[in-house]
This record gives C-alpha cells, structure tokens and sequence, in this order.
C-alpha cells in the first residue's frame, strides 16, 4: 500500500482566509439567533429604564490676582494663579463638602430622585424592587450624587461645565446652578477667613520682628562700646595700608641686605689682600679711592721719566719714589676705611630687616585682630538692617490688607450661563444601544465561531490535514444535505456535491494502491456516530454503478442500515447466517434505486464478537467473493469494541471514516494505532461531514447546476 501519494495535498502553511469565514457562514443561522436574541433583550432592557434629563450651567473661574494676596502661603507672591490652582478649584467642585451642602439646601434626601430605582413602571415588580422604604442616608445620596454630577473644564479656556445628570428636568437644572452658587458662597467664607487670618498673622509677625529688631540693635551697640570702635572700617582701611607699606619695606631691605652679604663675604675672605680687596667695585667706585688712583698714575709716570734721565740717587728720583710711597700709603688706608664702612653697612642692613619683620608681624597681628572685629560688627550690622526690612515689609503688607478689605478672592468667579430646564431626554439612546448591542453581539459571537473553530483538535480545514500525517487523506465528503427528516433514499441522488466526493473516494480506492484494488473493503470509524454507515452505503451505490457489489452492516451492536433503507428492525441478515437460522436469500435485500444487494446485521446476539470470529464468517466472505464484484463491510467503531480489528483480518482494505467537525485526533491516532497493531490494511482516512474545507470548487459552481444533469433512469436487477 502506498501511504506517499494522497488526492488531497494542500499547499499553503497559512489559514486561509476562507476557511478562517466558513464557519461563520456555516452557521450563520445560528449567530444571527444569538445577535437578534441579545439585540432583543437590550432592546427590551432600554424600554424599561427611566429617561434621564441632563442641564449644564457654564462658570467663569478666572486668575485676576491684584499686587498683594490674601492668602498666607501666597502673602509674597505677586504672579498670578497658577494652572495648579485652577485645578484645584475644579476638584472642589467635585468635592464630597460641596456635595454635601448642595444636597442639604435642596433636601435632596427626600427627593423621589434618590429613592427611587432606575426603572419605569412597565414593569410594576422591578420598579418597586428597586424602590428605597426608608430615606436614604447622607453618604448614599453624596454617592449617588457624584455619579450624576460632571465638572469638566473647557479646554483652552477658564471655563467650567456643570452638568448634572437626573430623571425629573426641574431638579438637574437647580443641582446644576446651586453648585455654581454654593462655590460662589464658599468663594466668600474663604476668603473673609483668608482676609482676618492673613490680618491676625502679619500683627503677629510685626510684634515677633519687633523685639528680633530691638534685640539685634541692642547686640549691635553693646559690642560697638565694648570693642571701643569708632569706626571700624577707616581705622582697619589704614592698618592696611601700612601693611602694605611694611612689606614693602621689608622685601627692598631684604634685598639691599642680601646685595651687602655678598660684598661682606668677600672683605672676609680677602681682608689681608689689598690687592684682592681693590678688585671690589664698591671700592673702585669710590670717589676718593679713584682720585689716589690717578694720583698714584701720575707719581709712578713721574718716576719712569725720572729713572730714566737719572739715577737711583738722585734727589729728584728719591723725592718721586717718596710720593708715590705715600700715595700707596694712603691708598691702604683708605681700602681700610671703605671696608670698615662696607662691614658697618651690612650689619646696620640686618638690623633694619630685623626691626621691619618685627614690625610687620605686629601689623599683621593688629590687622587680623581688626578684620575679626569687623567681622562680627558686619554680623551684627547685617542682623539689624535685615530685621529693620523684614519689619518695614510686614508693616507695609499689614497697611495694604487692610486698605484692601473690600477685596475678595484671588479668583473672579460669575456665572456665565445658568442652566435651563431640559426639554429633550439624554438617556437612554435606545437606537445607539439597539444598534451597538447588534454590533458587539454580532462581533463576540463571530469571534468565539472563529476561534472555536480554530482551537478545536479536529480535521476541520485544510492546514490540519496536511499536518496530520498518521494515515493517507483519500477524501474530504462534505456535510450531507437532507431536504427534510423523512427524506433518505432520494437525497443520494439530489445532493450532487456528496455524490461526486463519493465517486472521488471511489477513484482513489481503485486507482490509489500499487497492487489491485481491493475487492473486501471494511469500513470503521473511532466512534460512534461519525456516520460510517453513510459512507458505507453511498459508497456501495457508487460501485455499484459500475459492477456488482454487496454491502454486509456488520455492526450487529447497533445497526442503522434498516433505519436508511426502510427495513424492518428485525429482520434476518448476517447474525442468522452466522447461526445458521436462515438461507442467504432470506437475509440479503436488493437496493429499490441501484445494482446493490444488502446484507442488514440482523438479529443482535449476545455476544457480537464471538460471531464475528468465527470460521464461518470468514468463509462466509469467500462465498461471497465468487458471486460480487466487490463486497464492502460497515463495522462498529475501533475505540468502541475490537469488532473492527477482528473483521479487519479478513479484507483487502480498510476505509478509517472520521467526522471532521466532531472526532478528536487523539481518537483518530489511537484507532489507527490499534489496527496498525493487528496489521490491518489500513488504505487511508475519509473526512465526513465536512463544514469548512472547500473540497472542490467545481463541484459547487457546475454541479450545483441542475441544468447540466441529464437524468438517466437507473438500472435495477431483475
């Protein structure tokens, strides 16, 4: 048997979009019972409510601040309401507190608004159900209050809208315009309240900055006489100034002392070389050092003319060589000279770095003593010149609230339209609820076909099938269409569609197996009520056009032939040859319409089984195959009884029936798992009664056609 080759092979992975809408319209009937029967009863529901009346007065709820404020919080600030503000203004409308007062000046607890249902008197029971024996409590009424009341604000403006929702015209229009009026005299109270409050608190506040003022002056003094300073700021501005000055000083002295000790360290290291010490420029430099120098230029020019006109003892040489002698004296005694006063200079230079640092430190000292005290004084000034603006501020703000007592509110509150007697009903709309109750009842129900559809383990469509890979699909036969209940033998030949799927599963049996088509055929299902014996007798007809066939109903647990060929209940059939009570031809019955012999199960026996096992069954079969072509055996269900697997060893084949919509692929896996375990020749599936899988769109368009049928009378065995 090749289990490769199928005559159904779909191609596509995806739903599609037509097998996703065949169930709608499949059953459609029924969606549109559910839809009208929900778009009824809301419809009725509609009728029995109460209609409503809705009134909205429009108020002006404005931020024209003047310069100074009322409120204590905002006793500072000068801008204008912020939206926050605004907003919180809105929610006090809403508030349970206006609520509450609103409901006290109308006495709406006793009003027949809020003790009574929501109902008319249609329906005389329902509407006294709901009406209320005792008056309602405070908290009842703001509850359902709220649930009539709307303030909405109109964007982009300082608009409000109130609205208020009720079943008697009169009463929504005066809620809506006291609400108005009830915020307009809470407008008031608060800010009378606001005004005395505000006056109260800057009284207080002037007194308490008062004494910080008397205080902070009194510290400011006490320290001023303590300190002894006059002022404070001039004296710290020249002790500055000499500091600078002092430093100053003291970096040029350091200087000049650091020039000295370089001089000073030479005279010491050379103080017993003239010869070294006049290398000093400080020496050279000298006035007199440089006039005994040219003196002592001019006494050796002397000499040197001297020598060389006379001799060493001559006068005129020796008077020369006297001069110069004392002029180099003198020249040694005026080196001593500069540099004793060189040495005076570099110490008398430290002593005057010395006396500067001294006094530059003491500077320091006073200055840091100085800026201490002229911290604190500016402390203390700061203090006092704080207090005295806090003070001359709150003065001022105490004299505007009080020139300022006429003024009311940060906000200017007015009505800009009182609401008006409603003349026109707000609800119910009954025809937007008819219409949307049609829509959504009508979507919801589509959507659960759908996704029932959808979600169901069954061979419902054609993505199912080619994933179901336990057995070869040899047909789809679509849901048998009966004109009435009493019709049965004529609707084989009037639904065309049925009848070509039958011939198509006829094809695929004689043409789908590599050996020869299968003369016993068996015919199961996985359990009841899959309609097996359908499929077995239309099948039988179907061969039964071409060659001679016999149909055996082999389910002797509950038969159903009979019902279908209008036999009756008891006759004989196969049990009775079984038991050898009677002859073959009292058990087989011809088919009325067709070349078809029938053998009904007959009398049910005790033990349905134990006949089917016997040899003479078998045998039976055998008999049979020498007068028919072919010979096809309905059976009971697999997962029901084993009548089906014992059968299934004496047939060429075996046709698995499953209902498409109904039969789950558990069943299904687990009847074919229990005949492959008896090796039974299992040739494929048959789909049954299927709803949404379009088996053949040819079949719908031509065959459907009765214009292109040519009855043909029927041949009937003699």
């Amino acid at each position: 048997m090749n289990h490769d080759v199928t005559p159904i092979n779909p191609t596509q992975d995806e739903v599609a979009l037509k097998e996703v809408l065949s169930p709608l319209w499949t059953r459609r009937w029924k969606i549109v019972f559910f839809t009208l029967l929900i778009t009824c009863i809301v419809a009725f529901y509609s009728s029995l409510l109460k209609p409503s009346f809705q009134a909205s007065a429009i108020l002006q709820i404005g931020s024209n601040k003047p310069s100074n404020t009322l409120s204590i919080n905002d006793a500072f600030n000068e801008s204008s309401a912020s939206q926050e503000q605004i907003q919180t203004q809105y929610e006090l409308l809403r508030s349970r507190k206006f609520a509450e007062r609103v409901i006290s000046r109308l006495n709406l607890t006793k009003h027949e608004e809020f003790n009574s249902g929501k109902y008319n008197d249609k329906l005389p029971f329902l509407a006294e159900l709901y009406r209320k024996d005792t008056t309602p409590t405070i908290d009842q009424t703001v509850r359902e209050f709220h649930q009539r009341l709307t303030i909405k604000p109109i964007a982009g403006t300082e608009l409000v809208n109130i609205t208020f929702r009720s079943y008697f015209p009169e009463l929504s229009k005066q809620v809506a315009n006291q609400v108005g009026q009830t915020y307009l005299h809470y407008q008031d109270e608060i800010h009378g309240a606001s005004k005395e409050a505000t006056s109260q608190w800057l009284v207080d506040q002037l007194e308490e900055l008062g004494k910080k003022l008397e205080a902070s002056e009194r510290a400011l003094q006490t320290y001023r006489e303590e300190q002894g300073i006059v002022d404070i700021r001039g004296i710290a501005g020249l002790v500055s100034a000499e500091l600078t000055e002092l430093t100053s000083a003291a970096l040029k002295m350091s200087k000049d002392a650091d020039d000295l000790k370089v001089t000073y360290d030479y005279i010491q290291k050379h103080k017993s070389s003239v010869e070294q010490l006049v290398e000093l420029q400080k020496i050279t430099n000298k006035p007199a050092f440089s006039q005994l120098r040219i003196s002592e230029e001019r006494a050796e020019r002397k000499l040197n003319e001297l020598s060389q006109r006379y001799g060493p003892k001559h006068p005129k040489r020796i008077t020369a060589q006297a001069d110069l002698n004392a002029i180099r004296i003198n020249m040694a005694e005026t080196v001593d000279e500069i540099v004793m006063s060189l040495e005076k200079d570099y110490l008398n230079a430290l002593e005057k770095v010395k006396g500067t640092n001294q006094r530059l430190d003491k500077a320091k000292q006073h200055y840091l003593r100085l800026t201490r005290l002229q911290n604190k004084f500016s402390q203390l000034e700061r203090e006092v010149d704080t207090n005295k603006e806090l003070y001359s501020n709150y003065l001022v703000r105490l004299k505007e609230a009080d020139a300022m007592g006429n003024y009311k509110a940060n906000f200017y509150v007015r009505f800009i339209d009182k609401a008006i007697t409603p003349k026109n009903k707000s609800a119910p709309n009954r025809s937007l609820m008819v219409i949307m109750s049609f829509i959504l009842a009508f979507a919801v129900i589509s959507i659960i076909v759908i996704m029932r559809e959808l979600l169901m383990d069954t061979l419902n469509s054609r993505r199912k099938l080619e994933n179901f890979n336990d057995a070869p699909i040899l047909a789809v036969l679509p849901k048998f269409r009966r004109k009435n209940k009493q019709s049965t033998e004529l609707d084989y030949f009037n639904d065309n569609r049925f009848t070509e799927a039958v011939r198509t599963l006829r094809t695929a049996i004689l043409f789908n197996a590599e050996k020869k088509p299968p003369k016993v055929i068996a015919i199961t299902s996985s359990v009841p009520n899959e309609g097996k014996t359908t499929v077995a007798l239309q099948l039988a007809r179907s061969f039964s056009e071409m060659e001679k066939v016999l149909l055996i109903e082999a389910d002797m647990r509950h038969p159903t032939v009979y019902k279908n060929l209008d036999l009756a209940p008891h006759r004989p059939g196969l049990s009775n040859l079984l038991a050898k009570t009677h002859q073959i031809n009292e058990c087989i019955v011809r088919d009325s319409q067709v070349k078809l012999d029938i053998l009904t199960s007959g009398i049910t026996p005790a033990n349905p089984l134990a006949f089917l096992s016997m040899k003479r069954f078998n045998m039976l079969i055998k008999v049979f195959g020498n007068f028919y072509d072919r010979i096809i055996i309905e059976t009971p269900p697999v997962n029901a009884v084993s009548d089906a697997v014992i059968i299934s060893r004496n047939v060429d084949s075996v046709l698995y029936v499953v209902h498409g919509s109904k039969t789950k692929r558990d069943q299904i896996s687990a009847g074919l798992r229990l005949l492959k375990q008896a090796n039974a020749p299992v040739q494929g599936v048959v789909i049954n009664q299927s709803e949404n899988i379009d088996t053949d769109k040819y079949h719908n368009k031509y065959y459907n056609d009765m214009a292109n049928i040519i009855k043909l009378p029927m041949r009937k065995q003699g």
